[in-house]
């Protein structure tokens, strides 16, 4: 199957943002981690533009992205998503499809602009910091600017992406890409993480898909995390639900944020 696609760069809220579009259909907005590129999504992207119209882009400082020399927020982030939306002339409802930190930036989206969003898919979310974790996650940030990428690996990527984990050249290839993050802009998303919390978006959440705790690398099963699967209302939400399972068994009802508007699985009724 043939998919048109794009690839460029757009000024967006002072900002030049490199970007990939490919594909027709429903807007599917892919946000990658802190840390991370558009590249982050080469193993999904290509088989969702088949089906719907895909936009991933390097966030403000961040792979091919502007790096930047002012401090900036999740709002920020936010903003500048809209105006690349808009220069790219993408309709919502948007169906955001976010990595780790990426869903406060979604989260937020659904709190500003409840109409513009289509679906939301957290993958391994972090909603948000707790402000008593704020320092912490400031002088990580400051030892990144000051040390560089490399000698901030065993309080950065080392937790969140053990080398054991998955193909070993996809693991090379991904840490030579995080190597390459300009430690600045790297110090700037993570205390713009520090002051974020989105977790009070959770219950708001209609019809949460499925709660799995298992990573999308080789089916590794991993410890749940309760405290934030309580955020999420009961109705809808799973343990371990795997792709593939009816939706008629989960029962739950019709809402814009439900993975049913967004989910093509031929055993959805």
């Amino acid at each position: 199957m043939t998919v048109s696609s794009i690839e460029g760069f757009v000024n967006a809220n002072g900002v030049s943002l490199h970007y990939a579009l490919a594909g027709a259909g429903r807007s599917v907005v892919l946000m990658h981690e802190l840390g991370g590129t558009l590249n982050s999504w080469d193993g999904v992207a290509p088989k969702l533009a088949q089906h719907f119209r895909v936009l991933r882009y390097d966030q403000r400082g961040a792979g091919l992205s502007e790096k930047v020399r002012d401090e900036f927020s999740n709002d920020m982030l936010v903003e500048d998503f809209e105006a690349l939306a808009a220069a790219l002339s993408l309709p919502p409802p948007y169906h955001f499809v976010t990595v780790a930190a990426a869903a406060t930036q979604a989260l937020r989206h659904l709190e500003q602009y409840p109409e513009r969003v289509g679906a939301l898919v957290l993958c391994n979310p972090a909603p948000g910091v707790d402000p008593s974790r704020a320092a912490a996650l400031d002088e990580r940030a400051a030892f990144a600017t000051r040390e560089g990428m490399r000698a901030s690996l065993p309080t950065t990527l080392a937790l969140s992406y053990p080398p054991q984990l998955g193909d070993r050249a996809a693991y090379e290839a991904y840490l030579g890409r995080y190597l390459a993050n300009d430690p600045v802009c790297f110090g700037f998303a993570f205390r713009a993480l520090a002051r974020t919390n989105m977790l009070h978006m959770l219950p708001k959440i209609h019809c949460p898909p499925w709660w799995s705790p298992v990573a999308m690398t080789r089916c590794v099963r991993m410890p749940a995390r309760p405290s934030l699967r309580r955020k999420f209302p009961a109705r809808g939400s799973n343990s371990s639900t795997r792709a593939g399972t009816s939706c008629r068994r989960r029962r739950r009802a019709r809402s814009p944020f439900c993975w049913k508007s967004f989910c093509r699985d031929e055993h959805c009724d």
